[in-house]
This record gives structure tokens, C-alpha cells and sequence, in this order.
């Protein structure tokens, strides 16, 4: 019976789990997607709209390959929820940290 009421409980928590980090992939892939297509935006002003139109795909797709190469650098290194984490950290309140996450002491003079 306690099998009945736990495992579908445990089946949402592991969906959760990984729709939250699915998600935070997806915006580190986003990021330079998104600006390699301004960039690609920027042809409209020099080139027809044909022309630009395929440079707007070129680099929106150069961005997509920088973005997925960049997230699994990040995966195998520091963990996706790690990163994020990070970014998302305030530093005057949780503390300075280095690159490998150790908390950095104040040097008493």
C-alpha cells in the first residue's frame, strides 16, 4: 500500500528534477543563440534580404552549435545546476568564493 501512494510521488519528483535542469540547459544554449542572431540581424542594414536572411540563419545556427558546445562544457565541468547556482549568487551575502567554489577568507593585516 505504501508503494501505491510513494512511487508516483517519486516518479513527479525525478520529472521535476529533470525539467528544471532541462530548462537550465536550454538557457545556457539559449544565451549564444540568441545574441549570434543580433548579430546576424545587423546584415539588414548592408545586404538584400535574401542574402541577409541566409546570414541570419548561418549565424543563429553557429550560435546554436556555440551554445550547445559551451553547456556541455559546463555539464562535465562544473554541473549544470552548479553554474547556475553561481550566477545566481550574491556574493556580499553568501560570501566570496574562487573558481572551485571554496569560500575565500579575509587576510587579517
Amino acid at each position: 500500500m505504501k508503494n501505491i501512494i510513494v512511487r508516483p510521488l517519486e516518479w513527479h519528483l525525478a520529472f521535476l528534477g529533470v525539467f528544471v535542469i532541462s530548462l537550465f540547459y536550454l538557457q545556457i544554449v539559449s544565451t549564444p543563440t540568441f545574441l549570434m542572431t543580433l548579430v546576424g540581424i545587423s546584415a539588414f542594414n548592408y545586404l538584400e534580404y535574401d542574402t541577409a536572411l541566409t546570414v541570419v540563419y548561418g549565424c543563429s545556427f553557429i550560435g546554436l552549435i556555440l551554445g550547445v558546445l559551451w553547456a556541455e562544457r559546463v555539464r562535465r565541468t562544473l554541473g549544470i545546476v552548479t553554474f547556475t547556482a553561481y550566477l545566481l549568487s550574491t556574493p556580499e551575502i553568501d560570501g566570496w568564493r574562487d573558481s572551485a567554489g571554496n569560500k575565500i577568507q579575509r587576510k587579517v593585516t
